[in-house]
């Protein structure tokens, strides 16, 4: 019990003399601070998802700052408020987050803050890219924006999914191994899309244009029919995985694909929760069919079912 007591003596002087070190630097940074320069706030509180937040000083009067937060909120900050100084990379954001200075949750979420305000929605992080769903159609992902990045290393150009594309192809054809690329995030951020836009580049870059390629694009559309519906975040959200193999010549040129489906929420077609439907070829088939035919059915009009 004596040892125990000694080691606890020991951590609280610890935990004393890290708080101290703590003080005297938060305020040397408050007396050196002026305005226009860039800082984080600690949050006030020590909940679990809290992070600090970016903020620009606006004037100091003695030991206390004026400033304006990422939120665009203006507020003043007293001399036992927790701040920090700010890498000069996490002010203007940078292409590539490993090399960002504010190496942290915090600065990893300003860089795609600040870039997502311009729409770029696109950030690497490594050979990793981060993609913000922008909820608009951008001018991004013309013709010439696939020509742009044939043949383009990850790096030489700001960042895009094509980008990814080119490299997975490029890799494919110079090593002759399978390549994968894995698209995850949650609901609504964009991986349906994502997709799509991975399969119309591979499909324009990889040359010679066949019908086989038109099939793939073609049958995205009928799976999101029998694998998508309305939810409460996201009005074509995919309720299933997907796999998409796809097969190339030696020359690189599309000759096939197999596309596998798992984990189909199949509840959905009984039951959904409120404000949301089910999948969307119910309603096509309500759509299609007969005042007679629904009538044997038993079934109602697409108005019915919300």
């Amino acid at each position: 019990m004596l040892e125990f007591a000694d080691k606890m003596e020991i951590l609280t002087r610890d935990r004393s003399a890290r708080s101290a070190l703590i003080n005297r630097g938060n305020d040397f940074l408050q007396k050196n601070i002026g305005q226009g320069d860039y800082i984080w706030i600690e949050p006030a509180t020590g909940k679990e998802f809290d992070v600090a937040i970016g903020a620009r000083v606006i004037s100091a009067e003695g030991r206390r700052i004026q400033v304006r937060d990422d939120d665009s909120q203006e507020q003043w900050l007293a001399p036992e408020r927790r701040i920090k100084a700010m890498h000069a990379s996490s002010v203007q954001g940078v292409e590539d987050m490993i090399s960002l200075g504010d190496l942290h949750e915090a600065g990893i979420l300003r860089n795609l803050l600040i870039r997502y305000i311009d729409n770029l929605i696109y950030t690497y992080t490594g050979s990793i890219l981060v993609a913000v769903n922008p909820y608009q159609i951008l001018p991004i992902y013309t013709a010439e924006q696939i020509k742009l990045y044939k043949e383009r290393k990850i790096g030489e150009l700001p960042p895009h999914i094509f980008a990814i594309g080119d490299n997975a192809y490029a890799h494919m054809k110079r090593y002759r191994q399978d390549q994968c690329i894995v698209i995850s995030g949650e609901s609504g951020a964009g991986k349906t899309e994502s997709t799509k836009l991975i399969l119309q580049y591979l499909a324009a870059i990889s040359g010679k244009h066949s019908w086989i390629e038109q099939q793939i694009l073609e049958a995205n559309p009928i799976l999101e029919a029998f694998g998508n519906a309305k939810t409460v975040r996201n009005d074509n959200s995919s309720r299933f995985g997907k796999y998409i193999d796809i097969h190339f010549s030696g020359n690189g040129v599309i000759e096939g694909a197999k596309i596998e489906q798992y984990l189909l929420e199949k509840s959905r077609i009984v039951s959904q929760n409120p404000n949301e439907r089910n999948y969307h070829i119910f309603y096509c088939l309500l759509a299609g069919l007969s005042n007679e035919e629904k009538r044997k059915l038993d079934l109602g009009n697409a108005s019915d079912y919300k």
